[in-house]
């Protein structure tokens, strides 16, 4: 026969343990919770980031291929002009186009965050590689074109009318291949954000 002090203590014991029970699945669910709650805003500040980054990618990226189209479109001008002032006015607008980039850049810092969050092409090691090549075929175009200026006979300036018309073009097809690649990051970003806001 089990006596009183038995029968005390065991329901004190199932009583603390009851308590003990209902104190650790209670702190599971609070840990759970808590834990799901900070994923869930873990995750919401990152695509809230995301987002900016990609509108800012979207708006600077827009501008840039506007640039490179305006200069593709400088290029091909320049070529067919040979007057000083037809040359001059080109160059001012094209330095105004440089400063306008110029200022973008120094406001858009958050372009240079883009290889975070998104797949794109175009690293900015790649845009550094492509502005060298560029700046290369640029030089070479000057070169030619301060010989033009001092070319003496028609063949000499004929010849050399040809080759900076070369360069020119060279310089119009990696303006275009870099266009044709923003286009793709553009297509990329635009996708992943249609995405994020459940736009398949």
């Amino acid at each position: 026969m089990v006596d009183n002090n038995t029968l005390i203590e065991v329901s004190a014991f199932s009583g603390l343990a009851g308590a003990l029970l209902t104190q650790l699945i209670s702190g599971l669910f609070t840990y759970f919770s808590n834990k799901r709650k900070y994923n869930i805003k873990l995750k919401n500040q990152y695509r809230n980031k995301k987002v900016e980054v990609g509108e800012n990618f979207y708006f600077m990226n827009g501008e840039r291929m506007a640039m490179v189209k305006k200069n593709i479109a400088f290029w091909k001008s320049r070529n067919n002009i040979r007057s000083e002032s037809g040359l001059s006015f080109l160059n001012k607008e094209r330095d105004k186009l440089n400063a306008y980039i110029t200022k973008l850049n120094a406001e858009n810092w958050k372009y240079n965050l883009i290889n975070l969050y998104f797949n794109v092409s175009l690293s900015n090691n790649d845009i550094i590689e492509a502005n060298v090549e560029a700046q290369t075929c640029f030089l070479k175009i000057l070169d030619i074109a301060d010989k033009l200026k001092k070319a003496v006979t028609d063949e000499e300036k004929d010849e050399l009318f040809g080759l900076y018309s070369l360069y020119v073009f060279n310089l119009c097809a990696q303006y275009e291949d870099i266009y044709l690649k923003m286009e793709q990051d553009m297509n990329v970003v635009k996708h992943e954000l249609s995405r994020e806001f459940g736009d398949k």
